[in-house]
């Protein structure tokens, strides 16, 4: 009679635990509606820059100068300390040749000639903060995870005149300035590891021109692709 009536007690218990168990599971994954206040993150990060270091090749052009236009190439080398802030030091190097109001006023036209300076490197080194990481869907299919920094760099540029023989003296058809610039970026993140960059930036640029007794100021806007990788890491 005794075993019975355990039987029938744990067999009652039993059941009631499994009903408590499939309430409280039901109340857990009941969360009722969500208010825009209460989502911080959607998704973790995938792609983490924190403790990499980065190295970059760009292809770019110099296009706004009125007398010249650049192609350059790019090479950065980087270290990001945490997901938003980062330093970077980038070696340019590229030739202006000379546009067409240039050649123009050079004609026999207008017979004068510019006081034009073209591109040939620059040394620079600054930081970028990276405020945005975010995501985007090709024709609601594939995603691209991808983050958008703003660079801000300081340094050197060499520039010479397009018309050496205009200098009195050899050396002085070069420029040499200090420079800074300031612009905006963005690296999409492949599968295979790469990024993608592609950057637009404004260097500024003081120059010291011999050849005039002047000094100028001088903007290199630059529009960049590349290909950046992660190393050691």
């Amino acid at each position: 009679m005794l075993r019975p009536l355990l039987a029938g007690t744990l067999l009652v218990a039993t059941m009631s635990s499994t009903a408590l168990a499939q309430d409280s599971v039901g109340e857990a994954i009941d969360l009722g509606v969500l208010q825009n206040t209460e989502l911080h993150v959607v998704q973790k990060i995938l792609f983490t820059k924190e403790g990499k270091t980065e190295v970059s090749a760009s292809a770019g052009l110099i296009p706004f100068d009125p007398y010249t236009t650049a192609p350059k190439v790019e090479l950065t080398f980087g270290r990001h300390l945490s997901e938003t802030l980062g330093w970077g030091v980038q070696l340019g190097v590229g030739y202006g040749f000379k546009s067409r109001a240039y050649r123009e006023l050079d004609s026999a036209a207008y017979g004068k000639v510019p006081e034009a300076y073209r591109y040939l490197g620059s040394v620079t080194a600054g930081i970028q903060y990276s405020p945005i990481y975010a995501k985007m869907a090709l024709q609601g299919e594939r995603i691209f995870h991808h983050d958008i920094y703003i660079p801000v760099v300081a340094g050197f540029t060499l520039e010479r005149l397009a018309e050496p023989q205009l200098a009195e003296k050899p050396f002085e058809a070069n420029a040499f300035g200090p420079t800074v610039g300031a612009g905006l970026g963005a690296r999409v993140f492949l599968p295979g590891g790469q990024m993608v960059r592609i950057e637009a930036r404004d260097d500024v640029v003081i120059q010291r021109r011999p050849a005039s007794d002047s000094w100028r100021v001088k903007q290199n806007f630059g529009l960049y692709v590349g290909i950046s990788l992660f190393v050691g890491s």
